[in-house]
C-alpha cells in the first residue's frame, strides 16, 4: 500500500504543478519516470497513476470552470454533441485516467524489462 500511495501522491504533484508548463505527453513521460523510480507492481502502478492523473484533471477542469465563470465548457460540450457540460468534465477525468494509467503501467513494465534475472539456470533447493 505504501508504494501505491507514494506513486499516487507523486503523480498528483507532477500533474498539478508541472501540468501548467508542459503538454500532456510531457506529463506522460514524467509519470513513466515516476513509476520507474517508485517500482510498484504493474497493476498498482496502473491504478495509482490513473486515479491520480484523472482526479487531478477532473478537479482542475471543475475548478477552472467555476473560478473563471466562463461558459467555455458548455460551448465545448455543445460542439461535441453532449447535452450537459458535466459530461465533458467526466470525459476529461476519464481521458486523464487512461493517460495516467498506461503511463504508470509502462514505467513499471519498463523497470521489469531492465531487471537482471537468471536465465536457463536450474537451481536445487539444497
Amino acid at each position: 500500500m505504501g508504494k501505491f500511495l507514494g506513486l499516487f501522491v507523486l503523480v498528483a504533484l507532477i500533474v498539478f504543478f508541472i501540468g501548467v508548463i508542459v503538454p500532456f505527453w510531457g506529463l506522460m513521460i514524467l509519470v513513466v519516470l515516476a513509476a520507474f523510480l517508485v517500482n510498484p507492481s504493474p497493476g498498482k502502478s496502473f491504478f495509482a497513476s490513473g486515479f491520480s492523473f484523472g482526479l487531478v484533471w477532473l478537479s482542475l477542469s471543475i475548478w477552472i470552470t467555476y473560478s473563471t465563470g466562463s461558459d467555455l465548457s458548455l460551448k465545448m460540450a455543445e460542439l461535441m454533441g453532449l447535452s450537459n457540460d458535466n459530461l465533458l468534465w467526466f470525459a476529461t477525468g476519464l481521458i486523464g485516467f487512461i493517460i495516467g494509467g498506461f503511463s504508470g503501467w509502462t514505467g513499471s513494465l519498463f523497470r521489469r524489462v531492465l531487471e537482471k534475472r537468471d536465465k536457463g539456470i536450474y537451481k536445487s533447493q539444497f
